[in-house]
């Protein structure tokens, strides 16, 4: 078992994911097998459904539902999440055997996990036209935001603990662009973010709906009650 501050000791580089996402704690076990690869299994316990649901979005190619309440698989490796929970089943080295084993333990977690957690309320608020589906990422870290989307290197839009943020791409025409909507817990703090954002980001959005960047891209930014959409 570990908790989250002795996460860094168990994960090199990466623990900074599930903490931002407070974490509760995770439990590890490995298997093994004469003649064949390691398998480790992880549980992670995110507290909440929506904690869940963020870990597993980060990094997600394809939709896929065969375990949880979605899943990735690759070769030597199932992830998925379910309820309050984000599952990682990895082998060293995928062989007949090795591969059957991470499949019968992604599938028995699954099993032994009853609850079906509630997505994020925010997502029911992104439009689905030209939506591509797996790039729908929810966080509440800025820095993460950046990871996908580079706008500052510092938090310009005053993401905490308490914003739900959702940032998705659309592609329309063959031309991407991305949608980024926060809900912050009062109207104040999300004009307070709208403000910050223009004033350090661009400026000329005062008196504008859009305006285009030196770089070639368009940016707006507006504002209902505690939700602000760039």
């Amino acid at each position: 078992y570990y908790t989250p501050d002795e996460l860094f000791s168990y994960i090199n580089g990466g623990a900074e994911l599930f903490i931002s996402y407070d974490l509760e704690k995770v439990i590890s076990r490995t298997y093994t097998m004469e003649g064949q690869p390691k398998i480790v299994a992880e549980i992670f316990d995110m507290k909440e459904p929506k904690n869940a649901f963020g870990v597993f979005s980060r990094d997600r190619e394809k939709l896929d539902y065969t375990y949880g309440q979605g899943s990735e698989t690759y070769i030597g490796a199932i992830l998925f999440w379910k309820d309050s929970y984000y599952v990682s089943v990895v082998t060293d080295e995928e062989t007949e055997v090795s591969g059957k084993a991470v499949r019968d333990l992604a599938g028995g977690i699954d099993a032994l996990i009853p609850g079906i957690g509630e997505l994020p309320a925010i997502l029911d608020r992104i439009p689905e036209e030209n939506l591509v589906p797996e790039s729908v990422f929810y966080f509440h870290h800025y820095v993460w935001m950046n990871a996908l989307y580079y706008i500052a290197g510092e938090n310009l839009l005053n993401i905490d603990s308490d914003t739900d943020a959702v940032l998705a791409r659309y592609i329309e025409n063959k031309s991407p662009y991305y949608l980024l909507m926060l809900e912050y817990d009062t109207e104040e703090k999300a004009r307070e973010a709208k403000i910050s954002f223009i004033e350090n980001y661009a400026p000329e959005l005062y008196d504008r709906s859009a305006v285009k960047l030196e770089d070639g891209r368009w940016t707006g930014c507006k504002q209902w009650g505690n939700t602000l959409v760039c």
